[in-house]
């Protein structure tokens, strides 16, 4: 039979046995090795420095020469460092204070006894204020101390409008600069704060710097920034008017400000988190199940939030559709086409609500396209009644709520898809009255005149497309017959500079008449169809990668939906999210 037993401690005698070791230290008794710094010697134990010090510990058990000696040299240390580091090696405490919390620092950082480093530089965090956050931030780089790099940094963010006014700040260098204000966190009452640091940096010292200035000025969020500020740049400030990299960055924002729907809602266009008052969402109209002659197209009205992966509902629309168009103006989202044949619908999301054009429209179609162009939308293709396919092209304005016919394609097509890049339309495959096909052509709206381009490789018909925030254009899936039983499981993208297309891998569930959104460089399908049911999972796809990912599940499968993105103000948001 085992004996019992139990493990006794007594920490009391525990801490008499370090009491008695600092006391043998301080009264020179025993000690076998002496530390020297800045003149002064500190006798000390062996055994005890290296139970403490991963630093002492390689000093006296390898080959290093101090193994052998009695005396060590710390020339990089402060001698008021070092009688702390003992202490605190002794006994476990030391006192550390706003004269000698970064010597401690260095100190312990430098014979690494990380415990002493965590606690002087706890210490220091609740010491930071203006006048000395940026010295905190770079020392907290120079030496790893993390929690205390965090801790500056968002002291700068909190306090940036009294940090750049600092003599400090002005004598940032130029990576400093740019990281600070690259940081989403900065609050400041309005964007132009943070332009005005940039210019009042630069101007501190031109000859030097005045070459940083076109990339720091890439990094304020100009897009956030008043139109009344940016006339005034452009008419005064010689920074900006004698540099064109500069002035064309300046004019694009002023042009996005007539046209809205050219500037795109890139979410690497996102303001500061202080400034923010929309949100890109992902927003569905449409669809259906399978089979659709059982179901009736979906009136739902949902969204998907790219940032937090997160569903939000939204009103229904006032019909159901499927095979319809959809396209953003405006600020608005609008539908037209479909199955229920319904007129031009638009949903306002400062009103959240859905309205209806009553409009003299041509004739209502399926399989159509709606692509936006400076605020004036193009609805092309699209299948008539008794299944006639066209070719016809009409523009629809908005503000005058009229439709104008454009010239015509060379070849009628449904079920296709059209992309805008680079001030074109391109519309690719979909099929005719007879035959699906892989050819794409080229509009010009500053002409009104179309052209070819290379064709794919793969006839496609109810594929889905979406351009990159470079020059190319992604097709993803389709049917390659006019029976919709053979899924084309690759996929090809064109590239504009080299005006040709090459096959990549298609996505981790192959699919057709899905929805799609380009989203700065990556793409995002939704939902679709493999021949037999409906999808509901969510990929996305890497320009730069070259990879598919899962990355969830819709709320409910459909296909034949419409995917589009829209700013949603954050007001409505806080107030309607929730998890679908």
């Amino acid at each position: 039979m085992a004996e019992n037993q139990t493990r006794i401690a007594d920490h009391q005698f525990k801490d008499e046995v370090f009491r008695s070791l600092n006391d043998l230290r301080n009264s020179k008794l025993l000690c076998d090795t002496t530390i020297r710094a800045e003149g002064k010697e500190f006798p000390a134990h062996r055994c005890v420095l290296s139970a403490g010090s991963l630093y002492f510990r390689g000093l006296f058990t390898t080959e290093l020469g101090e193994s052998e000696s009695n005396l060590i040299e710390l020339q990089l240390l402060k001698c008021t460092a070092i009688n702390e580091v003992l202490e605190f090696i002794y006994t476990g405490e030391a006192t550390v204070n706003s004269s000698n919390a970064q010597d401690v620092i260095v100190a312990a950082d430098y014979l690494i006894i990380p415990s002493l480093k965590a606690k002087a530089s706890e210490f220091m965090e609740n010491t930071i204020n203006a006048s000395n956050c940026l010295a905190m931030e770079s020392f907290a780089c120079q030496f790893h101390c993390d929690s205390l790099k965090r801790a500056a940094l968002k002291y700068i963010c909190q306090h940036f409008t009294c940090v750049v006014e600092s003599e400090d700040f002005k004598t940032l260098e130029y990576n400093k600069v740019k990281m600070f204000i690259s940081q989403d966190e900065i609050i400041v009452s309005k964007e132009e704060e943070v332009y005005e640091a940039v210019i009042r940096w630069v101007k501190h010292d031109m000859v030097s710097r005045e070459s940083f200035f076109p990339e720091l000025l890439k990094c304020v969020r100009i897009f956030s920034m008043s139109k009344f500020s940016l006339r005034e740049i452009v008419a005064n400030e010689e920074l900006v008017l004698k540099n064109q990299e500069c002035m064309s960055t300046v004019l694009k924002r002023m042009s996005s400000f007539l046209f809205s729907d050219d500037a795109g809602f890139r979410l690497l266009e996102r303001p500061r988190l202080c400034l923010k008052t929309h949100e890109p969402v992902v927003v569905f109209t449409g669809g259906h199940v399978i089979p659709c002659q059982m179901y009736p197209p979906s009136r739902k009205t949902f969204g998907f939030l790219p940032a937090t992966k997160q569903w939000v509902e939204l009103p229904k629309m006032t019909v159901g559709r499927s095979r319809h168009a959809a396209a953003v103006c405006n600020g608005h989202l609008f539908v037209v086409g479909g199955q229920e044949r319904a007129a031009l619908s638009y949903y306002n999301p400062f009103q959240n609500k859905w309205c209806t054009k009553k409009d003299k429209m041509i004739p209502v179609r399926m399989g159509a396209t709606l692509t936006t162009h400076k605020e004036e939308m193009y609805m092309i293709g699209g299948k008539k009644d008794r299944g006639i396919i066209l070719h016809s092209v009409s523009k629809y304005s908005f503000q005058l709520n009229r439709w104008t016919d454009l010239s015509p394609m060379q070849f009628p097509r449904a079920a296709h898809c059209a992309v805008g890049l680079d001030g074109l339309i391109y519309i690719i495959a979909g099929q005719d009255n007879s035959v699906c096909l892989k050819c794409m052509e080229c509009y010009d709206p500053s002409n009104d005149e179309w052209s070819q381009a290379p064709a794919m490789t793969n006839e496609r018909k109810f594929a889905a497309a979406a351009a990159s925030s470079g020059d190319k254009i992604i097709v993803v899936g389709g049917y390659a017959d006019m029976e919709c039983e053979n899924l084309v499981e690759s996929c090809e993208i064109f590239i504009k500079s080299t005006n040709e297309w090459n096959i990549v891998a298609g996505p981790i569930v192959p699919r057709a008449a899905c929805g799609i959104v380009s989203i700065e460089d990556c793409v995002y399908l939704f939902g679709g169809e493999d021949g037999e049911t409906e999808i509901g999972s969510v990929e996305c796809y890497s320009f730069q990668g070259g990879a598919w990912h899962l990355i969830g599940n819709m709320p409910k499968p459909l296909t034949c939906l419409q995917a589009s993105l829209l700013q949603l103000p954050m007001e409505y948001l806080r107030e309607q999210l929730k998890v679908m």
